[in-house]
């Protein structure tokens, strides 16, 4: 398994697989790299992918980092292993490490694909859009006191009714039982950058080919959002997998694959 350490002594577990242009695949909240297992392995046919486990989930040490810190990480990886251009496909938490790296400007980023994701998750007076932020701060509570299970219970609840009920959502329970729990302080510490981070000076500079892929059911980025960012983000391109939740990838793999792989034709990747 490799594993790589950083200058600030953070030791980072990730996955490379194939050759060809390089694509950097970033989970989110609660979950870990192998919940890319589905693309991980079709891409790599094609492409150099990457897949890390951000801190404190999967194979990755914890210690309490800066969204900053972990982008810097991040490129810190991406240089040591020789990447010089490269895309990435961000869902939820991931968008926001994603948008940091481009913020830093050290590495050149092609395209972008999101999904689930948007540029700030809290809402304020000035931003009707993601989760209030007595939600966050409730999950933070049970998190406290009820914990592992409470991140059960927070994964299951980003599925609509429909998916939890399919055959697929099965085998997704059966296969994150073998998955290592996140540390408690590293989901405490993400949902603290949750709350107060804010990137959208940097998302409506977009000048590169991004897709945002998402779930109609999705209650965290809800359709409201994305309307409009067709002016904003005039290279911006949508997908909308119905009766979805927020991970899209995880509930219908085949279908994800395929509207990434028409994104790339047409952005020439």
């Amino acid at each position: 398994m490799p594993y790589l350490k950083t200058p600030r002594g953070l030791t980072w577990h990730y996955e490379v697989e194939g050759n060809g242009p390089t694509i950097l695949f970033l989970h989110g909240f609660g979950v870990n790299g192998r919940i890319w297992r589905q693309q991980y392995k079709y891409f790599g046919d094609r492409y150099r992918v990457i897949v890390v486990d951000l801190p404190g989930h999967g194979k990755t040490d914890w210690q309490k980092v800066t969204l900053t810190c972990m982008a810097e990480d991040v490129e810190f990886l991406l240089t040591e292993l020789g990447c010089q251009n490269i895309g990435i496909v961000a869902s939820s938490f991931g968008g926001l490490v994603a948008l940091k790296i481009l913020e830093l400007n050290k590495i050149a980023i092609k395209f972008l694909v999101f999904v689930g994701s948007q540029p700030k998750f809290c809402r304020s007076d000035d931003y009707p859009f993601g989760l209030e932020s007595e939600r966050i701060a409730k999950l933070s509570s049970q998190l406290q006191s009820d914990y592992p299970s409470m991140v059960n219970i927070f994964f299951r609840s980003l599925f609509t009714r429909q998916e939890r009920e399919s055959r697929r959502f099965k085998w997704i329970q059966t296969f994150r039982k073998t998955d290592d729990v996140p540390s408690q302080q590293a989901l405490l510490g993400l949902l603290t950058i949750l709350e107060q981070e804010d990137m959208r000076a940097i998302f409506h500079s977009l000048s590169l080919p991004i897709l945002f892929i998402n779930g109609t059911e999705d209650y965290i980025c809800q359709k409201s959002f994305y309307e409009g960012l067709e002016k904003s983000i005039p290279l911006a391109q949508f997908s909308w997998f119905q009766r979805c939740g927020h991970f899209p990838f995880l509930s219908q793999p085949h279908e994800f694959n395929h509207e990434v792989e028409k994104f790339l034709e047409r952005a020439s990747v």
